[in-house]
């Protein structure tokens, strides 16, 4: 059986598909958290596996799609041939907006698909479950999808299977003035699973589905041009019934009262949604969060150095001298390294975005967003994934689905790459100790200032794309502006216990994917620098023979300098090894940039993931005969001298150029890829990630010839 879950944005779904399932599908007090549906088959009951499947749909206000989100739910129960096709719906509606949530639900009963409604009781209402049902014709239960209260019931009812609804509520055929004047027996043959109301919502749509055959797009198009109105109008005089329906419907089984949770919110949004306060409380919470990343992460990232530097030392003195010894500790442990020293930092992260999220104020940034962001050409809508993109790109670019204008979900795409995702934060957070000390700063030596600069960073990266927009608004045509409507959700105090589930799936997540890239990047990096065309017994020999007559000297100036002869013969070996060779290949290219050979593979390699940089970098540059952290290895570079240019390895003006070079260019290539899939187009995604790319190197060479 498979059982199809369907509501408003921010109704509970997808925490009722979560706590049914077992799954950790992300979910937040905002809409349009799901975009794309979400398949699991429910959870082991008393000791028994089900064969019930569950599809959490994107959230949507009604069955007359404006978003791509919408179309795909609308889709799911309309097309006979869709993967998720269901058996039976379980209609979502939150206790706190039923008048509201009651239009979809009207439509969805209509279809005579087997349904189910279940109220999701998030906070105290008053409303009679007896006369709801009977008024709608279906069970109707009430459940805390959080709490799990309730669900045992629903599983009953899942078990047992579904009846179709007798929808009393129904809106009858004389109530859409215009079906006296069209006959549905064509498309009723072209779409014979489709019941007679189901092709009435078809006909009221304002679009042309994909999967419709032939047969049927012609029948549809002649009954619309029959009717003698336009989709809106005809969509304004059924939300006209509908909303009869509605208040009938409350006044026999809603409560009439808001719940005080509405008023409280009401009495905050006066102040975090002012016009001139709300921004500026938006900035000093996201400044505050910057500042806790570093301030709060650094006694565990301390300590993460310290286990991973120990960890190699202890795996070269256990384990018999060899090549797959180096390969474990210079190549998978020190790339390893790179990557999980920087958790505790982008798990703060995470969760004061999480607990955001959870809030609702997240919603409210977008409607504080709409009216200067609609200037540049996009809608508060936008916002979401904006913010979104300062996480991961992939899904923030998936969350533009929610927009319904082409022109503004096209720029929201194009942008949304300049955001400052997690994969750039180990990069910045290792660069910034050359740029900026890490000191107290501000009064009485409150805050960081290297926070401050990573707040720098990511609003840079914003303003970045902001920019970018507004220029290209002012050369893509024009469209008609679309509306902004959203449902603002009463404010709630984050749960520790669900905002510490996201914590830990995103911080996991972050580990698992850059973990798979860097053993592979990190085996490859080695096994490149640790062979050669030509071999490397002639170095070997050479630097032996230097070493042997440094033996047979004592005192420190012997000590110094054979630590000068095996970073020389260190040198040497990786300017004759393959990867030498590539990045002596690559180096006229990116010396402009202040960067050597070695820095540009592991730009080359980052574009795989962003994160994977720091790891590359502690394989190419590891210290002979050292086992040393990212801490000792950053202490290093700022001393260690290039023997082409007599400066430091990383300067200020290399590091500055390498932020700015990360900050603009395209993130990684899985990011083209899902600009490909959403836009439909192999050239637009490389015509952004080349323009991204060729700008970035610019503005890096300026970046670092003012500073050097």
């Amino acid at each position: 059986m498979k059982y199809v879950l369907i509501g408003n944005p921010n109704c509970g779904k997808t925490s009722l598909f979560n706590h049914l399932t077992g799954s950790r599908a992300k979910v937040a007090n905002l809409p349009g958290v799901t975009v794309e549906p979400l398949v699991a088959n429910v959870k082991r009951r008393n000791g028994k596996q089900h064969d019930i499947q569950l599809v959490d749909l994107p959230g949507t206000y009604s069955l007359y799609p404006k978003a791509l989100d919408e179309a795909v739910t609308r889709d799911a129960l309309f097309n006979p041939d869709h993967l998720h096709r269901p058996d039976g719906l379980l209609v979502v509606m939150d206790a706190a907006n039923l008048k509201r949530n009651l239009y979809l639900t009207l439509q969805v009963l209509e279809l005579e698909i087997p349904t189910l409604v279940v109220v999701n009781e998030t906070a105290p209402t008053s409303w009679s479950p007896e006369e709801l049902a009977n008024t709608l014709g279906c069970p109707v239960l009430p459940v805390h999808a959080l709490k799990g209260t309730g669900t045992s019931l629903l599983m009953d009812h899942l078990e047992a299977g579904l009846s179709p609804s007798q929808n009393n509520a129904g809106l009858d055929s004389s109530a859409r003035g215009w079906r006296h004047r069209v006959d549905l027996g064509a498309l009723s043959s072209a779409l014979p699973h489709l019941s007679t109301a189901g092709l009435e919502l078809l006909v009221t749509s304002d679009d042309l589905p994909e999967w419709l055959s032939k047969e049927a797009r012609e029948a549809l198009q002649t009954v619309r041009t029959a009717t003698g109105c336009g989709a809106s109008e005809l969509q304004l005089g059924e939300a006209a019934h509908r909303s009869r329906q509605v208040r009938s419907i409350a006044t026999k089984a809603l409560g009439q009262n808001p719940p005080a949770s509405r008023n409280i919110s009401a009495r905050l949004d006066r102040a975090l949604t002012h016009r001139f306060l709300g921004p500026m409380i938006l900035m000093a919470v996201f400044f505050l969060i910057f500042q806790a990343v570093y301030s709060w992460a650094t006694w565990p990232m301390d300590r993460i150095d310290e286990g991973m530097g120990w960890m190699m030392e202890v795996s070269r003195s256990a384990l018999p001298e060899g090549w797959w010894t180096d390969l474990l500790v210079d190549g998978l442990l020190a790339g390893l390294g790179g990557v999980v020293i920087f958790v505790p930092q982008i798990a703060l992260l995470f969760g004061a975005i999480a607990a955001l999220e959870e809030s609702g104020y997240m919603t409210r940034v977008a409607f504080m967003n709409d009216r200067w962001l609609r200037a540049l050409g996009l809608d508060g809508r936008s916002a979401i994934p904006l913010l979104g993109g300062f996480a991961c790109a992939i899904p923030a670019i998936l969350g533009a689905r929610t927009i319904p204008g082409k022109r503004e979900r096209l720029l929201t795409i194009l942008i949304t790459p300049w955001m400052t995702c997690s994969a750039r934060l180990p990069v910045y957070l290792f660069l910034i100790g050359f740029v900026v000390p890490s000191t107290p700063w501000g009064p009485g030596g409150l805050l960081n200032l290297q926070g401050v600069f990573l707040f720098g960073i990511y609003a840079a990266g914003l303003f970045a794309g902001l920019l970018l927009a507004w220029a290209l608004n002012r050369g893509i045509p024009k469209s008609a502006p679309t509306q902004f409507l959203q449902e603002w959700p009463p404010y709630r105090v984050p749960s520790l216990r669900r905002t510490l589930e996201q914590i830990w799936m995103q911080a996991r997540a972050f580990i698992e994917g850059a973990g798979k890239v860097i053993v592979v990047v990190s085996i490859l990096l080695w096994v490149l620098s640790n062979t050669s065309p030509g071999g490397f017994e002639a170095i070997d020999s050479e630097y032996a023979e230097r070493m042997e007559q440094n033996e047979a000297v004592s005192g420190p100036v012997a000590v110094s300098e054979k630590a000068q002869i095996q970073r020389e013969w260190s040198a040497a070996r990786m300017d004759a090894s393959w990867s030498g060779r590539m990045g002596a290949f690559i180096e006229p290219v990116i010396a402009p940039l202040g960067y050597d050979g070695r820095m540009g593979v592991a730009l080359i390699a980052s574009f795989a993931a962003r994160e994977v940089f720091v790891g590359t970098m502690a394989t190419l540059y590891a210290a002979p005969d050292s086992d040393e952290g990212i801490g000792q290895l950053k202490e290093r570079l700022g001393r260690e001298l290039n023997p082409d240019t007599g400066k430091p390895i990383l300067t200020t003006a290399t590091a500055m150029s390498l932020i700015v070079f990360y900050m603009l260019a395209m993130q990684c290539i899985s990011t083209i890829a899902i600009v490909r899939q959403e836009l439909g187009s192999w050239n637009i995604a490389a015509l952004q990630a080349l323009g991204m790319t060729l700008l970035a190197y610019l503005a890096a060479w300026m970046t670092y010839g003012l500073i050097s």
